[in-house]
């Protein structure tokens, strides 16, 4: 593995548009257009909806409770229809923010400060873990909807289904349309946990880099505070004077990065955890009135998928709040009545720390994701009740 920070930041980029390929949506390509992948995946979540409303069509006379069970998934299916369609309508921010990202790696790691390109290390690694934990955590709940189903069909004697539709002209209860169905389910499972995750991986390749922006803004206090020591001559105080603009130049670069991260992210991550909420609450009620196996695999699925975003906008608000706390370590004292006013100024604008919104009210943050979680308990609650009635 190369040391460059950079090396390491394309090595991991090369991973992330090679996942995004295999579904047909490289956002991170300027010249993007739809490929047969593309339109593939999109017929199949076509397909989903059309086999779903026909199954809910056939298996609802007398059966209300199959609707909701059929339904379950449908959050999911959501969830990759508002990332195909944010990531697709927001090519040339993110294409663009791409190139921005590889040039603050290519510029830090030539200072002469090694702390620099030990601060674009540490971020790499971070965002290598990050990538690995969830892609393990798709990997394992496709997977293992996939294999308990099946397993426990082979092994049982009797006919367990991934998801709930069915072919239309196909009789799930004969052997050979069993497993025909369930081969389309496999399918539409690999596909849909790949395409998740491609939409999760462009979230977290960016909302990561906060880390950065956070660290190299240390650096650059550090650098203006030894500085601020020596103002014993006219070109060391415009040394000093140059760099504090430097600091409020990365200050507003990394405001209009959270900006425009909000106004990719900011419909997607709402979709997100309140579908996660919804389907979790589906299917815990599938889970109490069927024999729908694979449902435990989706739930520990949905648990993460609900908390991943909450989790990556905490680590975002903690960066914005390392910027206002890095501002009152400049070396107040040192600097001249000038430069202190400007001090002054930035503290000011630091006092309002860049966040993503949550249906555009609440900041995305773990314990909003608390908040939900009681939510669910309480409904779940009342639910439990009412089937016990």
């Amino acid at each position: 593995m190369s040391t460059r920070a950079s090396d390491n930041f394309n090595e991991i980029m090369r991973f992330v548009r090679f996942i995004t390929s295999c579904v047909g949506f490289d956002v991170y390509d300027p010249n993007f257009h739809f490929t047969a992948v593309t339109i593939t995946v999109v017929t199949l979540i076509s397909m989903y909806y059309i086999f779903t409303i026909l199954t809910i069509a056939k298996e609802f006379h007398g059966n209300w409770m199959f609707m909701i069970q059929a339904s379950a998934m449908s959050g999911s299916v959501v969830q990759a229809c508002t990332k195909i369609y944010m990531g697709v309508s927001s090519v040339p921010t993110v294409s663009k923010l791409y190139v921005q990202l590889n040039q603050n790696y290519t510029h830090f790691e030539k200072e002469e400060d090694a702390r620099y390109s030990m601060a674009l290390l540490r971020s790499c690694h971070k965002l290598r873990r990050f990538l690995v934990l969830v892609g393990i955590s798709y990997m394992v709940g496709a997977l293992g909807m996939i294999i308990v189903a099946v397993l426990a069909s082979i092994l049982t004697g009797k006919l367990y289904l991934i998801m709930h539709f069915h072919l239309p002209g196909i009789d799930v209860n004969t052997e050979w349309g069993f497993w025909a169905t369930q081969a389309l389910h496999c399918v539409c499972i690999i596909l849909g946990g790949l395409g998740l995750y491609t939409g999760d991986m462009i979230i977290i390749v960016y909302l990561m880099q906060s880390f950065v922006y956070a660290d190299i803004l240390q650096l650059k206090v550090d650098h203006l505070n030894v500085l601020s020591e020596k103002q014993d001559s006219t070109e060391k105080h415009y040394e000093a004077s140059a760099q504090l603009v430097n600091i409020a130049k990365w200050h507003q670069t990394y405001t209009r990065f959270v900006d425009q991260c909000n106004d990719m992210f900011s419909v997607m991550v709402s979709v997100q955890v309140t579908t996660s909420a919804v389907c979790i609450v589906i299917t815990i009620f599938s889970l109490l009135t069927s024999d729908w196996i694979g449902g435990y695999c989706y739930f520990c699925v949905l648990v993460p998928n609900m908390y991943l975003y909450c989790i990556l906008g905490t680590m975002l608000e903690n960066c914005s709040e390392k910027f206002m706390y890095e501002m009152y370590n400049i070396s107040f004292y040192n600097l001249n009545p000038s430069q202190q006013r400007f001090v002054l100024f930035m503290l000011a604008r630091s006092q309002q720390p860049g966040a993503i919104l949550l249906l555009g009210v609440m900041p995305l943050s773990v314990s909003s994701a608390l908040q939900v979680t009681k939510s669910i308990y309480s409904i779940t609650m009342m639910m439990a009740r009412f089937l016990q009635k």
